[in-house]
């Protein structure tokens, strides 16, 4: 028995002879710093645009900003600019009521 317990432990410490120190790939801690640095940029991108509360809060000052404008439309008098006549509408017609003369730059 004696005999056997030294076999084993012969075969353990000749097992771990052939051990070798390991080694990284090449350029791993590169790649692994580049990455640790896209993560720290990811990290600092703004990260109160895309929150509930804001969305929320951009959208109601969006309505707010609506509903003052729909206001003051009612309060403007209405303006009428269009001229009825009992001319026929022709191309002429149109660039006189657009000022859309037929003077050029050039003359």
């Amino acid at each position: 028995m004696h005999n056997e317990d030294l076999n084993r432990e012969d075969r353990i410490l000749n097992s771990l002879a052939g051990l070798q120190k390991s080694t990284a790939p090449d350029f791993f801690y590169t790649r692994l710093i580049g990455r640790m640095q896209n993560e720290m940029e990811v990290k600092r991108r703004p990260f109160f645009v895309l929150r509930p509360v804001f969305v929320t809060a951009s959208l109601l000052i969006v309505l707010i900003i609506n509903v003052i404008s729909l206001g003051q439309l009612d309060k403007q008098p209405l303006q009428k600019d269009t001229v009825h006549s009992n001319k026929p509408a022709t191309i002429e017609s149109f660039a006189e009521a657009y000022n859309m003369g037929t003077t050029s730059v050039y003359e």
